[in-house]
């Protein structure tokens, strides 16, 4: 089928699996318009994937994420660059506040490192705060992570942001599209659908982190809380909330490997890791 076809298939208000079975019937260009396909977006589409700088997979395609089908309406459309993760990988979100303390943005990072170092691979977003600590540890070291957008890949959001280009970023969103509420929230379900497990770092109540950790339960994942996120203070109360509610605390990826029977033989010394800026660490770990 041309790849026209299904980006515009991709536009209508039909579910997944309605989408596929419009697919399968071979509709024509005219059939697509009347049902509500956007001739000038799927053209945009077309123009943004013949750069080459990203892909696309569509829904009951074979490299399709499978933790996607889960969901109750997955999306029909995902683009990606730098390849979908390997359905095999150990996958963890994690996730915390975009105005992290000093402590936290520190226990973020050694956290990422360590887990990066034993073949975890993080799940996280392309947000500001412990998101974006953790995937500076995993480019420091060359390992993988896989970032969910809340905006479409030709956003300046994405694109200017020289970081992501080391890692999978993946949008359910047309690249044109810009960062709203509502696509920041379908993010943290697809994030917490695809990762095996969730760690809060540190989080307000009223927080994205927060909403990931509600997604990751409603989903039947389990959810940790990392002891930076238990002390006293605003920037801790949803995470010491999500402990109330019987949440285990962690100190490090070691307590989560225990707890997930993953690899930790490889341990990041605690305390030796300082950051100076968006791109300047020292790296004194063995």
């Amino acid at each position: 089928m041309k790849l026209s076809t299904l980006l515009s298939i991709s536009q209508l208000s039909l579910g997944s699996q309605e989408k596929l079975s419009l697919a399968s019937s071979t509709p024509s260009r005219d059939d697509l318009i009347h049902l509500g396909a956007n001739t000038e977006k799927t053209e945009r589409m077309l123009a943004f994937l013949a750069q080459g700088s990203a892909r696309v997979v569509f829904y009951g395609m074979e490299c399709y994420p499978k933790q996607f089908y889960h969901l109750e309406n997955p999306p029909f459309r995902l683009m990606y660059t730098n390849g979908l993760p390997n359905q095999a990988e150990r996958m963890l979100m994690v996730c915390g506040t975009r105005y992290p303390d000093a402590l936290a943005s520190q226990s973020s990072y050694e956290f990422a490192l360590e887990a990066g170092a034993n073949e975890v691979t993080l799940v996280t977003s392309n947000s500001r705060g412990i998101d974006r600590n953790c995937l500076y540890a995993l480019k420091d070291s060359n390992r993988a992570a896989v970032v969910l957008c809340d905006c479409g890949l030709a956003a300046k959001r994405i694109t200017n942001n020289a970081l992501l280009r080391s890692f999978c970023t993946i949008s359910a969103y047309e690249p044109d599209e810009q960062a709203l509420s509502f696509r920041c929230l379908s993010r943290n379900v697809l994030s917490a659908a695809l990762a095996e497990a969730c760690v809060v770092m540190q989080a307000p109540s009223k927080s994205g982190a927060m909403h990931c950790a509600t997604c990751a339960l409603d989903l039947g994942k389990d959810v940790y809380v990392h002891s930076t996120g238990t002390r006293c203070g605003e920037v801790n109360a949803g995470s010491r909330s999500l402990v109330d509610m019987g949440a285990e605390t962690i100190d490090g990826y070691a307590d989560v490997a225990i707890r997930q029977n993953w690899p930790a033989t490889v341990r990041i010394q605690a305390g030796s890791l300082y950051r100076f800026g968006p791109s300047c660490y020292s790296l004194g770990h063995a």
